[in-house]
């Protein structure tokens, strides 16, 4: 992530929104009081290395505040906003935003530079600053889950463990190089766009109960979806050599990790592609079966563990080259047309007893690699999507066209339905 972060502002928002109405000094008092009582000052990172040190002492916190219905082009500033200063100081890893929300309710906001923390940390984080806002947390102690301390790292298993996971990721490299390109702008162009969509319970039953019946995870359909919502872009792929098309997706790795360890603050995560021909006229369901299969020799191999082995062996071929050639190893060598990264945020809040929680909202930048990412946060027994979307790689009307049919792909009935 810090060497994406030299080519393209890589950050991540959460936003929750609480079911009372909370006022900006309020919450600015209730952050002040986390940050300091759990020890947070100011960060400082080693490219070259991948370290971070922690500093002492920061400035006041001053949430912004923001209007009715300004939340996403809020979301979207904070995407924008590059972190860290260029000359490697110290610097204040968070930054806060709070406005109202429907019926007296009110969003409270954080953007973070995700090379710091993962979802899971930052929306305990959130939650606890949240749960102070409302009273529902009371006292002075701060869960040891907020607490900056060493990074978190995977574990990588024996020696005949990493041989098979890196012959495994070298076999996922080595297919979707074989994927059509998506589009990429010439220039070095970083805007992210941002937009939100919330499925309605009826909606988001409707994708479950599918991805049940053909006995496939949600994931494999959210994947599946992607895949063919993106086809119709890449019409010309047929008949060249490039025809297949890959997306990826971000997982949780804190379930690898020692029980002690699985609720520190940190960083955890790992990735795995998915590449497929998707020839024209298949169905939703051969299309999310066929994924299924990958994904469950993906987890039987734990190849999202050798994420940690790519990311190093990344940042020692590609750190010492100019910035243009790294831009240019991700347009034409990691031809990835879209993430999907998933949270369900309804068993924290659970087992924090947070009730004030109404909704929650998550987006992470775009990046160096690929045109764009939805975050989908489950709450409630809804689905929630922050779409970011890299604007110079695909117009806003045709990703919206994307947005649209991924939607209607889990939700609408297919039969009679054509999406390729």
């Amino acid at each position: 992530m810090l060497q994406w972060n030299r080519l393209h502002p890589y950050n991540a928002v959460h936003a929750v929104r609480v079911s009372s109405g909370v006022s900006p000094e309020c919450f600015r008092h209730e952050i002040e009081q986390v940050l300091d009582r759990s020890g947070w000052g100011r960060v400082s990172f080693d490219p070259g290395r991948g370290l971070c040190r922690f500093h002492p002492g920061r400035p006041a916190i001053q949430p912004r505040v923001i209007g009715e219905n300004a939340l996403e082009g809020e979301i979207e500033s904070q995407l924008n906003e590059p972190f860290p200063p260029g000359d490697g100081a110290p610097f204040v890893p968070f930054r806060f935003f709070c406005g109202p929300g429907a019926e007296g309710s009110t969003w409270l906001g954080l953007g973070y530079f995700h090379a710091l923390a993962d979802a899971d940390s930052i929306t305990r984080l959130l939650l606890e600053i949240s749960g102070r806002c409302t009273g529902r947390v009371p006292g002075d102690r701060i869960p040891d889950a907020l607490l900056p301390g060493q990074p978190l790292k995977a574990p990588l298993g024996n020696p005949w463990q990493i041989w098979k996971r890196s012959l495994g990721a070298v076999r996922q490299f080595q297919r979707m190089r074989g994927s059509h390109r998506p589009p990429f702008s010439s220039g070095p162009c970083t805007r992210n766009r941002f937009q939100s969509l919330f499925l309605s319970p009826a909606e988001t039953a409707a994708a479950m109960a599918r991805a049940r019946h053909w006995e496939v995870t949600l994931n494999d359909l959210f994947l599946a979806a992607l895949l063919l919502a993106v086809a119709p872009l890449a019409r010309n792929r047929f008949p060249t050599a490039r025809s297949a098309l890959t997306a990826a997706c971000v997982v949780n790795l804190r379930g690898s990790l020692p029980p002690t360890e699985r609720e520190r603050f940190g960083l955890c995560l790992g990735t795995f592609t998915v590449t497929h021909p998707v020839p024209e006229g298949i169905d939703l369901e051969t299309l999310a079966r066929e994924v299924h299969a990958e994904t469950s020799r993906i987890k039987k191999e734990n190849l999202s563990l050798g994420a940690a082995l790519t990311f190093r062996a990344s940042r020692f071929m590609l750190g010492r080259l100019p910035m243009e050639k790294q831009r240019n190893f991700y347009r034409k060598s990691y031809p990835v047309w879209g993430s999907v990264t998933n949270l369900r945020v309804d068993a924290l809040c659970h087992a924090l007893g947070a009730s004030e929680t109404a909704d929650y909202l998550r987006a992470v930048s775009v990046g160096p690699a690929m045109p764009f990412v939805i975050s989908i946060t489950g709450i409630a027994g809804r689905l929630n999507l922050g779409i970011s979307s890299k604007p110079s790689a695909i117009p806003p009307g045709k990703m919206d066209g994307v947005v649209q049919r991924f939607v209607a792909l889990l939700t609408v009935p297919e039969k009679g339905a054509s999406w390729n």
